[in-house]
């Protein structure tokens, strides 16, 4: 009789241990409006207006509620969750909201230019070219010589 009521008092203790560690809180993120739902509290927890601290309330604005489109489950957070933030907005915004025009590489416009056509530009002739040209050029009229 004596171990049943042992038994008995140790189970007990182990429902009230178990019953007195509440839950992790479940964090989900919207990039957008830049808040945290704490899923097993819930809870919101958002920058305040002025951005100098973190609130956590039931409700939050209607302004900021319409913002709240996409989001993401949080698996690992530290906590403060808050102070991941700054990664969490730029991996999650980008993962959420990117489109694979985002990705593409933009082949750059080749800008077409266009081009003089060339000057005739005089070869000096060589050998019996030249010879030839020598002995055959008409000369010039204002007295000049080549």
């Amino acid at each position: 009789m004596f171990f049943l009521f042992l038994a008995a008092c140790s189970n007990n203790k182990a429902e009230t241990s178990e019953a007195a560690i509440p839950p992790p809180p479940k964090y989900y993120f919207y990039p957008k409006a830049n808040v945290y739902f704490d899923s097993v509290n819930k809870d919101y927890v958002f920058l305040s207006a002025d951005g100098s601290s973190w609130q956590s309330v039931k409700q939050i604005p209607a302004a900021m509620q319409a913002l709240m489109d996409k989001s993401v489950f949080i698996d690992t957070a530290a906590q403060p969750v808050w102070k991941d933030n700054e990664r969490h907005k730029i991996i999650y915004s980008a993962v959420l909201y990117a489109s694979p025009a985002d990705t593409q590489e933009v082949k750059p416009v080749t800008p077409i230019i266009k081009a003089e056509p060339p000057q005739e530009v005089k070869k000096e002739k060589k050998g019996i070219g030249k010879l030839l040209d020598k002995i055959f050029r008409k000369k010039k009229k204002d007295g000049a010589s080549n």
